[in-house]
């Protein structure tokens, strides 16, 4: 096994600007940001004749800034891999904006335009996330509405594509629904068991490009779950189906 001798370098800023820290009463807004940076050396290890790595100096680095007025939040992310630490995916190469957003709040509606992480219940058949101590980040790019139109009742629709490294690929689409019985119901509020059912569907359309094999384009998938709470005991369970694709993923 090649071992190295690694330097890690880690600095972390964060940038706040605001008139009030106690509330978003300043007319202009607030911006809000921070700035990371990782970045490792590597010396020959010639103890074990590891061979000298073709790059001394490696890095990975994050900046994020949002703007923050009222209902209104916007915010964009620049990433740069000059080049991917050790350990890192290699797909990630170069730099530019990853990550860049504008979300609206009116009532019991939320519209965000952009990219956003999201997750249909226990993630079975939609999650996007980022962890970027794995170097992993599968952010949609499109439309997100989340509705509330009464109470108990949460409702989530979204369209768009999923983050490939610097790129993109193919369309999903998925609708969310939730019902929180002891919400819908006011007998129940006062109830000491808690009871939530939900539902989603997904579906996402990828162009196929296999010549060997005639794939499915469009591929759908569902599930249904539930939530029983009592006390400190809590019951979930969650069902998941994947309709018409064949392959792994």
């Amino acid at each position: 096994m090649v071992r190295r001798k690694i330097a890690l370098i880690t600095a972390s800023f964060l940038l706040y600007h605001s008139s009030s820290a106690q509330n978003n009463t300043n007319p202009l807004g607030e911006i809000h940001g921070n700035f990371e940076i990782n970045a490792q050396y590597y010396n020959e290890d010639t103890l074990i004749g590891a061979p000298p790595v073709p790059e001394k100096m490696l890095s990975n680095a994050y900046s994020n800034v949002i703007y923050t007025r009222g209902a209104f939040t916007a915010g964009i992310r620049y990433e740069s891999y000059l080049n991917v630490m050790q350990g890192f995916d290699p797909g990630y190469k170069g730099a530019g904006i990853a990550y860049r957003f504008a979300s609206y709040t009116v009532e019991n509606l939320e519209i965000t335009v952009g990219n956003y992480y999201e997750q249909f219940g226990s993630g079975l058949v939609l999650r996007a996330y980022e962890e970027k101590g794995l170097g992993f980040d599968n952010c949609f790019d499109g439309v997100r509405l989340k509705m509330n139109p009464y109470r108990g009742v949460y409702l989530k629709a979204l369209v768009g594509q999923q983050r490939i490294y610097f790129s993109k690929a193919g369309l999903v689409r998925g609708f969310d629904g939730e019902i929180n019985f002891n919400e819908f119901f006011t007998g129940l509020s006062e109830a000491k068991t808690g009871f939530i059912l939900g539902g989603s569907f997904v579906s996402k359309f990828q162009t196929d490009d296999d010549p060997a094999l005639v794939l499915p384009q469009n591929v759908g998938a569902w599930a249904a779950r539930f939530n029983i709470t009592r006390g400190n005991f809590s019951l979930y369970g969650e069902y998941a189906y994947k309709i018409n694709d064949p392959s792994y993923d």
